[in-house]
């Protein structure tokens, strides 16, 4: 798979993904696509205003021919990015978009000098979860009602 940051391209399908960084004009978008992944359980507008502005951010969109097809967000402290989401458009899952997009947020946080990544997944998130470990994260602890009553998630990181 390549590597640049610009185009990138999954062997599998033969798509063309095109990653850049989200902008103002995007955020509508992007929202939509929280909604459609999230639900109830989406990011309020606010959280992705305040990413976009912040310059300790890396927030990141994939398109596929000029459609938005997907984002990552994360926030960057210290010396490690705590990853907030990673969001792919239900009719173009499962094609590499979603590995596409954390490695070239892993390649922006190296560029930043972070050692590491840390996120938290929902444990019945088997596709995510399953997504964290083929790209090389560890499970280092489970959190207990994280996303709620009953809905726990798995705490995971990432050594750059």
């Amino acid at each position: 798979m390549a590597k640049n940051l610009e185009d990138l391209e999954d062997k599998n399908t033969k798509v063309i993904v095109r990653v850049s960084p989200v902008s103002e004009g995007d955020l509508e978008e992007v929202y939509q696509i929280e909604l459609e992944c999230f639900g109830r359980d989406a990011y309020p507008k606010l959280v992705f205003n305040y990413l976009l502005r912040n310059p300790r951010s890396i927030f990141l969109k994939a398109t596929i021919d000029n459609i938005l097809v997907g984002f990552i967000a994360g926030l960057c402290h210290r010396d490690e990015c705590l990853l907030y989401t990673l969001n792919v458009k239900k009719d173009f899952r499962r094609m590499g978009i979603g590995s596409i997009l954390l490695e070239a947020l892993e390649k922006k946080a190296l560029e930043l000098n972070m050692k590491k990544i840390v996120l938290q997944v929902e444990v019945t998130n088997s596709p995510a979860v399953n997504l964290y470990l083929k790209k090389g994260y560890s499970i280092t602890r489970m959190i207990k009602n994280y996303y709620g009553y009953r809905r726990d998630a798995y705490e995971a990181c990432k050594l750059l």
